[in-house]
């Protein structure tokens, strides 16, 4: 276990962070740490909320933070996570149960008075909108939404059945699906189809045809056996 994690960790940590390539090594990085027998459960009312801050807390410091404790990997990774976990259960109980403040309740001293509302206002911070189920229900959407874009990213990467790298038209075998599919929807910013049309010295009308017409549907049926029912935007 603890040579996987680390081989996980260093996938990860060797990326840009926020990168296509990064964000497919941490899908798989938190994957693995989700599993872990030793991380935390309980059913406190914010533990769900505080797990999610975790683990986006985790992906964000796991390359510059992370120190191992002990001579188990996975046991510090346990003890490290926890920690973080506890004190974001204690967090938002603290602030979820305390008197809720006035729009109006003044903040600072009576020379340099600025209402609540007014701060909200000047730093451009949002009041929830959604809180209790409704935002964990939100939660759980928009989370599985992102993990099938990732798996579509690597679906497109690595392309396990080459059916997308297969696929391209007559006398043009560099206008194959996987690479228009990384030009489109890998790379930022995207080519356009001219642009690819230049590079692959291929008529625009026969790359955007055969866009639509093949690489488009193989694409739509990637994400939906991935569990992704609307179809992809063009």
């Amino acid at each position: 276990m603890d040579e996987q994690l680390k081989q996980l960790i260093e996938a990860a940590c060797k990326h840009p962070k926020g990168s296509v390539q990064w964000r497919i090594a941490m899908h798989r990085l938190l994957i693995k740490l989700q599993k872990l027998p030793g991380i935390k459960k309980s059913n406190h009312p914010y533990y769900l909320e505080a797990l999610n801050q975790t683990w986006e807390w985790v992906s964000g410091n796991i390359c510059i933070k992370f120190v191992p404790r002990s001579e188990s990997l996975e046991k510090s990774l346990v003890n490290w996570i926890n920690g973080y976990l506890y004190w974001r259960i204690k967090d938002l109980y603290l602030a979820k149960t305390q008197k809720p403040l006035s729009l109006d309740a003044a903040i600072g001293n009576n020379e340099e008075y600025i209402s609540l509302l007014e701060n909200l206002s000047a730093t451009n911070l949002k009041t929830p909108t959604l809180n209790g189920l409704d935002g964990y229900i939100e939660n759980l959407q928009q989370e599985r939404i992102q993990n099938i874009a990732l798996a579509l990213e690597d679906y497109i990467q690595q392309d396990p059945k080459k059916r997308l790298s297969c696929c391209y038209p007559n006398d043009y075998p560099h206008c194959n699906c996987q690479f228009l599919a990384e030009k489109r929807y890998l790379q930022d910013p995207a080519d356009t189809f001219r642009v690819l049309a230049q590079k692959l010295n291929i008529p625009h009308a026969k790359l955007t045809n055969h866009w639509y017409g093949k690489c488009k549907p193989l694409l739509q049926k990637a994400a939906k056996d991935l569990g992704y029912q609307p179809e992809l935007e063009q």
